[in-house]
C-alpha cells in the first residue's frame, strides 16, 4: 500500500481478482461517485455511462493483466483520476 492508499480485493466469478481502492468517506462527492462507478464496472461489467468491462479470453493462469475501460468523457470514473 503506497502513498497512503488503502485497497481491497474483490473476487468475481472464477479466479479473477480485481484490486479496487476503498472509497474514503471524506472524499469530495465527485471522487466518491467516480470510485463507486469503477467498482460497479468491476462487479457488474457495466458503467452507467455505457462503458463495459471486456475480459480477454486468452488470459494465462497465474499472470497479472491490466484492462483499460474507456468511459465516456465527463463520466465521474474518468474524473476520479484528476
Amino acid at each position: 500500500m503506497s502513498n497512503g492508499r488503502r485497497y481491497r480485493r474483490r473476487i468475481t466469478s472464477g479466479s479473477t481478482v480485481f484490486v479496487l481502492p476503498e472509497i474514503p468517506e471524506d472524499s469530495p462527492p465527485e471522487v466518491r461517485e467516480g470510485l463507486a462507478r469503477r467498482a460497479l464496472v468491476a462487479t457488474t461489467g457495466k458503467c452507467p455511462c455505457g462503458a463495459e468491462l471486456v475480459i480477454p479470453h486468452d488470459l494465462e493462469p497465474g499472470t497479472v493483466t491490466t484492462i483499460t475501460i474507456e468511459h465516456e468523457p465527463g463520466c465521474p470514473a474518468v474524473l476520479a483520476d484528476a
